[in-house]
């Protein structure tokens, strides 16, 4: 290997570090998701095609198709939605009432030994807390809604990026440095199919684990928890975030069977806790063998990104670390 080549790719390299740099910097995080998922899709989802339709056409009917589903989606969805979770609640019931109740019961049930958790009395009282954090942090509501806005345009750009790129042929007149940026690009869109894909595996085995507890076996004893489907929808959402998304959708199923009893929310507390140690195995057996890592090294990866980036970082964190780990890899440094 001559030296240029080496400075070529030593530069493939260097760009490749940069653009995963800036992404959450520039916010195109969503944009960067949005496209890689996508594309991965979309490739996915071809060979399934091909024998129908042919190989040439195979892609554009996986495109045309997605888009159609998208645009479904965004028509239907908001009502659906509305339908969905208002289905939780009882036709004629007082709001206010069921509001106050939970609160009392909550309050009641609280041990002694727990005195700095204040929370609401009543429904008014939460009206008025909720009504002062408004009025507090106005300018922090306009940046959140500017930042929704803007992820909500890059996540629709970045779809469109990642099906155009799906669509183009590959060229066979590429310089040797085009041929190393795209080598970095396959690598780290096979990072992103491992973990990505792996993650949802393990969000819905562990949301369907969820859903039999709530939906089945508590209301065999005639307990129904508040906002179930709800919750549910949450615990797959909350899933795909390895680790610390799992935590997050059971603090609020605890909070949720705490508005029951003391005995239902830790009969749930176990439930969750046994699905909790089972992700720990998924995890091991679906992602980890995927990258040949341990739940530590994503865990420390995650902490890392999540002090350099905030929330984002904690989000592309594995897909980082499974792209580095691919590198190394494929130079058989590990």
């Amino acid at each position: 290997m001559s030296v240029s080549e080496k400075k070529l790719i030593a530069t493939s390299y260097l760009l490749m570090f940069l653009f995963i740099t800036l992404i959450i910097p520039l916010h195109l995080f969503p944009c960067f998701i949005a496209g890689f998922l996508a594309y991965e899709v979309i490739i996915s989802l071809t060979p399934w095609f091909e024998g129908l339709v042919g190989s040439s056409r195979a892609r554009w009917v996986v495109v045309t198709l997605i888009a159609g589903f998208v645009v479904l989606f965004m028509t239907l969805g908001i009502v659906s939605l509305i339908s969905f979770l208002t289905s939780d609640m009882q036709p004629g019931i007082d709001i206010t009432a069921e509001t106050n109740r939970i609160f009392s019961d909550i309050q009641n049930r609280i041990p002694d030994y727990f005195p700095s958790l204040l929370l609401p009395e009543s429904a008014e009282e939460l009206k008025d807390h909720l009504f002062s954090l408004v009025e507090s942090n106005l300018s922090m509501i306009r940046n959140i809604s500017h930042s929704f806005l803007h992820g909500m345009m890059t996540i629709f750009i970045g779809l469109i990026i990642g099906a155009v790129i799906s669509l183009n042929k590959p060229s066979g007149h590429n310089t040797y440095f085009t041929q190393q940026l795209l080598e970095r690009l396959h690598c780290l869109s096979q990072a992103f199919h491992y973990i990505v894909f792996a993650q949802i595996k393990v969000s819905l085995v562990n949301t369907l684990l969820t859903s039999i507890m709530i939906l089945v076996l508590f209301p065999l004893f005639n307990v129904h928890l508040p906002l179930g489907k709800t919750l549910i929808i949450a615990t797959f959402i909350f899933g795909l975030i390895p680790i610390i998304g799992n935590l997050i959708s059971n603090f609020m199923i605890i909070i949720s069977a705490l508005s029951i009893s003391l005995s239902v929310s830790g009969l749930m507390l176990l439930y969750l806790i046994l699905i909790h140690k089972l992700e720990y195995f998924l995890n091991a057996e679906i992602v980890g063998n995927r990258i040949n890592a341990k739940s530590w090294e994503l865990m420390l990866a995650m902490l890392i990104f999540e002090a350099a980036f905030g929330l984002e970082g904690l989000v592309v964190a594995p897909i980082y670390y499974a792209y580095l780990k691919t590198e190394l890899r494929a130079k058989s440094l590990i």
